[in-house]
């Protein structure tokens, strides 16, 4: 990008001298967070609500729809029997099925249309499964559309056929609940169908941040996605969950919050909705049931397998090639009482070797048939290398007459066992744990790279331990005891040095991982070309990695171009230019319900590449970057147009035509009065030449990093405001206004030798004169500053 502002060098010194310079005291730290909240973001083009008027967002979200009223009666109050009869016939049951065909789970829902309209939970559907809707006399709906998921506030609204009967749909009340309220609750619990309970309500209170209606009835599995309803026959709220503590105490949703979702709905098809998440049939094969589920690079399994000890597998279909080969994944448990990991030389059934943590172990078992009693443990010990509840990298080297287990790079164990010597190889887990796996790999030789002599001695010094204490002599301590206070000092002192150093070692780890990704980013846009190949999705999600590290963009790379192939499939050969962005258009939002974030507009997710496709939703630029990928790779030519406040797409149909679209409104075209008016609403003045000018890769890439500044800043997250300060620096290394930010960044969260190389870096380009003084006061500021941090706690 060059150095576009030589003379406002000056500028942001005088800044960052009045930010910095006054915060050096340690009695006005706080101040640090005050100017921290100032900060003026450089370029104004952050994402902003539509239309640049947040009131026209609250309207939009509170002019709801009015439900239906059905067949019953405002002012007729109905006892429990009377209630029952009229109210079965809308209760619906929904039953998710596994991936042998098999019941997964059964949850209740309740019509709200008679055209078809369902609402249930969101955790009954789950997440890209598949299920049934059943009314009471045993008749399934087909289900067209889940029309809105929200997995934050636990509901869903689902569209199905009713064929030519029409349904009974119950009606929504307006009116807000109170305890003491009489009310009935249907459903299905334990399974147990068509079930009524009357009870009242106790409380409305907040539960883990959301608002939730307390009920004073017995509510058990089955009855989740049911109507909690009043004596009129009014649904009052949506039932959520049993208590843990009794079983006369359970929780329902209220009726306000369905209702943005039934008036804001983002369609999803259903055939297209059972393949969210799904693990790609070509690469994996699920054997004994469970789910399991891949979100890029990130493969979770849940449930409960059906052979013994709740056993699952998911087999690459890769073939191992010519020994020796090699087998490596990270795991991560959600319970250390669990058990997932490899298995290797599977033979499509119950034979096979798994190496995996157990109950706080290692473990390499040989299983060579359904039941326990056909299980041959070779090794169980605990290990040094294993960290609970973190990654850890397992990895089985396959040799001709042997294989060796690796735990974190450390042999555990080397077997001669050739009891199995051929099959696929996979993943693994057991009982009920729900286990995270990441970089799946088979190759010659997966060994993490050693470290240099230097890195080792390095660490060695960073890292150097204390001796070990926990064996103290009784000799030893009662000499100690004798300058009791002054000893107990001194030790108290040492434990807050080590404290020090543990936190400063974790943030060390940390910024290591960081460094990657920011070298990632930098190699990204080093190149001179103007539009390198993937550049921009690479990039995109290259910043997603900076707030999550387990982000593999090769995997979302892939995940784009499996999509831009399914939208090819469906394209003529003669089709032109429109009628592909029709295919685009249609692919997108309506058979995949992609669509703008509104109610969590600000939230990073939605500046998250990842995150946006797996979610389905997003700011105007990270929908925009997708849509321009997408219609890249079936030939459009489509560009980044970034209008102040608000991101838009360029379509050049032909030489002489093109077309502005609104990705984030559902691909809407954008008249050239449209285009003016969002100008004028984020910019107030005219619109110009230069706003209509397509973006290059590094200009779209810096306006999502500043989105997500502008996250951080409103937070006061100085951790998250110094990585995207990093980024800036990555993508466009020589602009001095994002190493004066950068250096600030740095300086308020106490890295000071990167704060002060940024300072050597802008003083060498700094001529003679009051600027250049200004950059050497503040290196001298910060020196000093860094001195005082370093002085070992007193």
């Amino acid at each position: 990008m060059g150095n576009r502002h030589p003379i406002a060098i000056g500028h942001y010194l005088m800044h960052f001298r009045k930010r910095f310079l006054c915060l050096i005291p340690p009695h006005q730290v706080w101040v640090i967070l005050v100017a921290f909240m100032n900060l003026a973001l450089v370029g104004s083009s952050q994402d902003q609500i539509p239309n640049g008027n947040d009131q026209v967002q609250k309207e939009k979200n509170s002019s709801v729809v009015s439900p239906e009223t059905g067949n019953l009666n405002d002012s007729e109050l109905y006892d429990l029997e009377s209630l029952n009869a009229l109210i079965q016939p809308s209760i619906v049951t929904i039953r998710v099925i596994g991936r042998d065909g098999d019941e997964l789970a059964i949850g209740t829902g309740f019509v709200t249309s008679a055209d078809g309209q369902i609402i249930t939970n969101s955790h009954v559907i789950g997440e890209g499964r598949a299920f049934t809707v059943e009314l009471p006399e045993g008749r399934n709906l087909p289900v067209l559309s889940i029309q809105a998921s929200d997995p934050v506030v636990d509901l869903a609204v689902i569209r199905v056929d009713p064929g030519k009967e029409s349904l009974s749909p119950l009606p929504l009340s307006k009116q807000s609940v109170a305890p003491g309220l009489s009310i009935a609750a249907f459903g299905n619990p334990l399974g147990l169908r068509n079930s009524v309970v009357s009870g009242v309500i106790s409380a409305v209170r907040e539960v883990q941040g959301r608002e939730l209606i307390q009920l004073a009835m017995p509510i058990q599995p089955g009855n989740s996605g049911g109507p909690l309803v009043d004596k009129m026959g009014k649904v009052r709220g949506i039932i959520n969950m049993k208590s843990a503590i009794d079983d006369n105490l359970g929780f329902a949703i209220p009726v306000d919050q369905l209702l943005p979702l039934i008036n804001d709905p983002h369609p999803v098809q259903y055939d297209r909705w059972v393949t969210l998440g799904r693990l790609d049939p070509k690469k994996w094969q699920v054997l004994f049931g469970a789910s399991w589920q891949q979100a890029g690079g990130l493969i979770t399994a849940q449930g409960t397998g059906k052979e013994f000890g709740g056993r699952s597998l998911c087999l690459s279909r890769e073939i191992l090639g010519e020994l020796p080969m090699e087998i490596a994944v990270d795991v991560r448990l959600d319970d250390e009482s669990g058990a997932a990991g490899i298995a290797f030389y599977s033979d499509g059934n119950n034979k096979h070797y798994g190496f995996y943590p157990s109950n706080g172990k290692l473990r390499l078992t040989c299983f060579k048939g359904p039941s326990v009693y056909s299980w041959e443990v070779l090794v169980d010990e605990n290990s040094q290398s294993y960290r609970p509840q973190q990654w850890n990298r397992l990895r089985v080297r396959l040799e001709k007459n042997r294989f060796l287990c690796f735990i974190n790079d450390e042999l555990f164990a080397d077997s001669t066992d050739q009891q199995i010597t051929t099959g696929s190889v996979g993943l693994v887990k057991f009982r009920d744990t729900k286990p995270d796996f990441r970089r799946f790999e088979i190759g010659k030789d997966l060994a993490a790279p050693k470290l240099s002599e230097m890195q080792q001695n390095l660490l060695s010094n960073l890292i150097a331990e204390s001796p070990a204490i926990d064996d103290l002599d009784q000799t030893t301590l009662k000499d100690l005891s004798k300058s009791n206070e002054a000893v107990s000092r001194e030790l108290e002192k040492s434990a807050a040095r080590l404290e020090k150093k543990i936190s400063q070692l974790r943030r060390l780890a940390d910024d290591v991982r960081l460094r990657h990704t920011l070298d990632e980013l930098q190699k990204t846009f080093a190149s001179d070309q103007t539009q390198a190949t993937d550049r921009l999705l690479r990039g995109a999600l290259l910043v997603a990695k900076l707030d999550n590290d387990d982000t593999e963009p090769v995997s979302y790379i892939e995940k784009v171009d499996a999509m831009a192939a399914e939208i090819a499939e469906s394209i003529p050969e003669d089709a032109t230019a429109l009628e592909k962005r029709k295919y685009l258009d249609r692919y997108l939002f309506e058979e995949n319900g992609f669509h703008g974030g509104e109610s969590e507009y600000y939230h990073p997710a939605n500046s998250h590449l990842d995150r946006v496709i797996d979610e389905r939703e997003g700011l105007p630029i990270t929908l925009s970057i997708l849509y321009i990928e997408l219609g890249k790779r079936i030939g459009l030519d489509i560009v980044g147009i970034g209008l102040p406040g608000h991101f838009v797409v360029q379509h050049q149909i032909n030489e002489t035509e093109s077309q502005l679209i609104d990705v984030f409104d559902r691909g809407k075209n954008v008249s050239e009065q449209e285009s003016a008016q969002l100008v004028q609403n984020a910019a107030n003045r005219l619109i110009s030449p230069q706003d209509l000018r397509p973006q290059t890769d590094s200009e779209i890439l810096t306006r999502v990093v500043n989105n997500l500044l502008g996250s951080a800043r409103r937070k006061a997250d100085t951790e998250s405001y110094r990585r995207y300060c990093e980024a800036l620096v990555a993508i466009a290394p020589d602009e001095p206004e994002y190493r004066i930010m950068r250096s600030q960044a740095r300086a308020i969260t106490k890295r000071y030798s990167g704060a002060i190389e940024d300072m050597d870096w802008l003083i060498e380009r700094i001529p003679e004169g009051r600027d250049r003084d200004q950059a050497f006061e503040l290196k001298a500021s910060l020196l000093a500053e860094q001195k005082r941090s370093n002085q070992t706690i007193e």
